[in-house]
């Protein structure tokens, strides 16, 4: 990854050109306007913003000697909903040109672009398709992340394996929650033939999220013998997250596809499945291309097993219930978008892009689109940006 953002990066060099540290940077300012008032999507509302997804990175690499250096770096974001300050702090050790080792706060490689999740001039896309991406609920953490490439005739191999942790903040549905992962493992394989590209991962976590009210709902149902519903009052447990993509590009043309499923074993945890494809055609120094997601989300809802009529006590209770599994509905939603990509300079490019963005049945509010009351399940989102890395 050091090797992959210097040279995307490439900043001259403050000192000689032997100096050991070396800075780059990215930059992102993008303009966003929603067509509906009854909707949300991704941040955005009927009133022109440009505070959801603009945000300035700063990088510093180091370098000790050929085998070992360090990289640090820090983002800006505008969005509310997502910390400033530090990203990246890792050691890699390097003994061949086949094997890297991470040691440090690095990017989780849940999908294809994590490592680029910020750098939007790293994909064709003004955003990366919302409803794949916004699955992860965090993007970063602590452990160790080894990766291992070979070539092979006509392409290459390659492997990758991490171990850590996350102890931090995420949000939902506007909401800051701690949240602890540990035992976060994953594996994905790559592999590279000629134009195309295939890539297969498999990561699981053991989740714990503070939930002060819920706990304690769920202790008193506990108490008088509703362990079903009292179990699925809670968060924690293992989340499973698979994915797998197959991409092809040419310098013409690419054809670009994820997949993914998540599996959480507590019941406040939904089950998502997910999935984009997008095509591009590229006529220097433009590309456009047209892209679709969709993400179905699902609940493992248990029946109330709460009697009404008992006493006034244990209606509140299943009333209160009920409430609860109202608030969790399964929501399914798509986005299409179209867009359009200037390379204006070697490292700026200037993009537009619609999306049209539909929701199906309930809405979660949870993630991307929330119904802010009266919405019809259908908007269309107008975006333009400049972004730029030095």
């Amino acid at each position: 990854m050091v090797i992959v953002l210097q040279s995307l990066f490439c900043l001259p060099s403050l000192a000689e050109e032997d100096n050991k540290l070396h800075f780059s940077g990215f930059g992102r300012f993008i303009l966003g306007h929603l067509d509906d008032q009854n909707a949300e999507y991704a941040g955005y509302t009927n009133k022109l913003s440009v505070n959801k997804q603009s945000l300035l990175g700063l990088q510093a690499d180091y370098t000790f000697n050929n085998k070992f250096s360090v990289t640090t770096q820090f983002v800006a974001y505008t969005e509310d909903q997502r910390n400033s300050g530090l990203e990246w702090l890792y050691a890699t050790y390097q003994p061949n040109n086949a094997l890297r080792i991470k040691f440090g706060r690095q990017r989780i490689p849940f999908f294809n672009y994590s490592d680029s999740l910020d750098v939007g001039f790293a994909y064709p896309w003004l955003t990366l398709p919302q409803q794949f991406y916004d699955t992860a609920f965090f993007s970063t953490f602590d452990g160790i992340l080894a990766n291992y490439e070979f070539p092979i005739s006509g392409g290459y191999i390659n492997y990758e394996a991490y171990w850590g942790r996350f102890d931090d903040k995420i949000y939902l549905a506007s909401t800051e929650i701690d949240t602890k992962v540990i035992g976060l493992v994953g594996f994905n394989a790559t592999l590279g033939y000629n134009n195309f590209t295939l890539r297969a991962s498999y990561n699981e976590g053991d989740v714990n999220i503070k939930q002060d009210e819920a706990a304690q709902f769920g202790e008193i149902l506990r108490q008088l013998g509703f362990d079903k519903n009292a179990d699925w009052l809670n968060a924690n447990g293992l989340i499973q997250f698979y994915q797998f993509s197959a991409n092809y590009e040419n310098l013409d043309y690419f054809v670009r596809s994820e997949i993914a499923k998540m599996v959480g074993k507590g019941g406040l945890v939904a089950d998502i499945d997910s999935f984009y494809v997008s095509v591009g055609y590229n006529f220097y120094p433009y590309t456009v291309y047209l892209s679709y997601s969709e993400k179905d989300l699902h609940f493992d809802h248990i029946p109330n097993e709460i009697p009404f009529g008992l006493s006034p006590e244990i209606d509140t209770l299943a009333y209160t219930y009920q409430g609860v599994l109202a608030a969790f509905p399964d929501d399914k939603a798509n986005g299409t978008k179209i867009g359009i990509r200037w390379d204006w300079r070697t490292n700026i490019a200037i993009k537009g892009e619609m999306t049209f963005v539909k929701g199906k049945d309930a809405i979660s509010n949870d993630y991307a689109l929330k119904d802010l009351g009266g919405f019809d399940g259908q908007a269309i989102l107008y975006q333009f940006g400049i972004e730029w890395v030095f």
